[in-house]
């Protein structure tokens, strides 16, 4: 095997990572995760599970995709996530963890 010199930063990495193939795969995977959200988080009136939205952008040298969950008419979206253990130790309500959930799943893929 011949040795090899790869520059470091490799530009061609460095350039692929802000080009348009790799922001559109990074957004399939946003929706993929988006899709497992949708399907394990609860669904009373599926509002929660609809208010998940993804978006991409770039992080450093790099395209990130987020995915947001509640707004306006899902006021409740943090307290379902996060529990209200905090807010209101009296009556507390445990946390989901559904967005971490999905990541585990997304990981197992």
């Amino acid at each position: 095997m011949d040795n090899v010199n790869v520059p470091s930063p490799n530009p061609f990495i460095t350039e692929w990572l802000l080009s348009r193939e790799c922001r559109a795969l990074v957004f399939e995977v946003g929706e993929l995760y988006q899709a497992v959200y949708r399907e394990i988080v609860a669904k009373r009136t599926r509002a929660l599970a609809r208010s998940a939205r993804v978006s991409t952008g770039i992080e450093g040298d790099r395209w990130v995709a987020v995915m947001s969950v509640g707004g306006p008419g899902v006021p409740y979206g943090l307290s379902h996530e996060y529990g209200t253990g905090r807010t209101n130790p009296d009556n507390a309500l445990p946390p989901a963890n559904d967005l971490n959930a999905a990541l585990q799943m997304m990981a197992t893929l």
